[in-house]
């Protein structure tokens, strides 16, 4: 946990350290023309929101005695412990393009989150057994019946939460190329992107798959013939937790190409665009993981007339910390619809981001993971 607070203590500071220099640098090089009254803004500011779908793979806490569990007709614990499929976020996007030039600086920030809990509890109810003594030379014939004082069970219980946070800074140039003419644009953007991204996941699983009515028979009774049926039950409580934490953040080069052509309208008026662009970079940074996990199991008989008589098994105790650097490639793209006016402009669209092995999704050992996202978008930019 102090390794989450000191990582997110780093990121605020280097969010605060870009921002303050993006701004300065943006602010520098606004010429005195930009203060001038002009037909065409030249600083955009655009803020939207995201609802996107997660592949966010990781290894399901799976202790030994989910293969007894599996037997029965429970729920399978790996099913209640799937990540979120789902995350919600903000973007914002400062954009200055320098007045009688084809240059475009920006910063943009998108950050995400996301919860999934699940909680599973299915019982399969014991049915009573038959206990029955019966020694003829005393005329003695007892029957009853026994009522189960365990039930096969199975409870999984987790919660998942996670965050991504995405910081770009880029200079680009409207190429021109020529192929829509006044009415269509073409950027080429470089720059440097910064990603975290974070996961915390807490999972318990109780489970009794076992209980079940045993008999013990006896032909004998104080040396005469005798018919004798005892119930006994036996059961096994088992129980597992685990706590783990999943961390990447990665810095690199990065490549956009932005493109936009006019469908109808007029340029000084309102007109709708078709757009589209692709992105990749190229993230040096570091990978973390920290899990902790515990087994235990109780056994546990009744005798018909007696007391339980639990037997403890030995407790399982693991605890894995693994950190490393690795190089995470990203590629995406987007395409919309935008509506633009003269100042303003209103834009929906689908956008694709995929980040190739970025997290540890393991457990004991090391899985990577890809993490990607895809989804709906919905931006508004002010001009200014």
């Amino acid at each position: 946990m102090s390794e989450l607070i000191s990582s997110t203590h780093h990121t605020n500071v280097r969010w605060r350290l870009l921002t303050g220099v993006s701004a300065m640098t943006l602010l520098a090089a606004v010429p005195q023309a930009a203060m001038a009254r002009d037909d065409h803004p030249t600083v955009w500011i655009e803020v939207g929101s995201q609802l996107e779908r997660l592949t966010d793979g990781e290894e399901s806490f799976a202790p030994p005695f989910v293969t007894t569990l599996l037997e029965n007709p429970f729920t399978p614990p790996a099913k209640v412990q799937r990540p979120p499929r789902y995350s919600f976020g903000q973007e914002a996007r400062l954009s200055f393009a320098p007045e009688g030039t084809d240059w475009v600086f920006s910063a943009a920030v998108r950050y995400a989150r996301a919860n999934h809990g699940g909680n599973s509890h299915e019982e399969i109810p014991q049915a009573s057994a038959h206990s029955l003594i019966s020694i003829p030379v005393n005329e003695k014939y007892i029957t009853s019946l026994v009522s189960p004082s365990a039930k096969r069970f199975a409870t999984t219980a987790a919660l998942t939460h996670s965050t991504s946070l995405m910081l770009d800074f880029q200079a680009g140039k409207d190429v021109g190329l020529g192929v829509f003419g006044s009415h269509g644009t073409s950027t080429l953007s470089a720059g440097v992107r910064f990603a975290q991204f974070t996961s915390r996941s807490k999972v318990r699983i109780d489970s009794d798959p076992n209980a079940t009515f045993n008999y013990k028979y006896l032909t004998t009774f104080a040396g005469n013939p005798a018919n004798i049926k005892i119930p006994r039950q036996d059961w096994d409580l088992y129980a597992g937790k685990m706590n783990v934490t999943r961390s990447f953040h990665g810095v690199g080069p990065s490549l956009s190409w932005d493109d936009s052509a006019m469908m109808f309208g007029g340029a000084d008026t309102s007109s709708v665009s078709l757009d589209w662009g692709l992105n990749a970079a190229l993230l040096f940074g570091r990978q973390k993981m920290q899990a902790h996990h515990t087994t235990t199991a109780h056994h546990g008989s009744q005798r018909h007339g007696s007391g339980p008589l639990p037997t403890l098994y030995p407790t399982n105790v693991h605890s894995t910390a693994r950190s490393r650097s690795i190089i995470v490639p990203n590629i995406g793209g987007f395409a919309g619809f935008s509506l633009r006016f003269p100042n303003a402009k209103v834009s929906a669209g689908y956008r694709v981001d995929a980040f190739f092995g970025a997290m540890d999704g393991g457990i004991d050992t090391r899985k990577t993971y890809d993490r990607d996202f895809y989804g709906p978008f919905a931006t508004i930019s002010i001009g200014l």
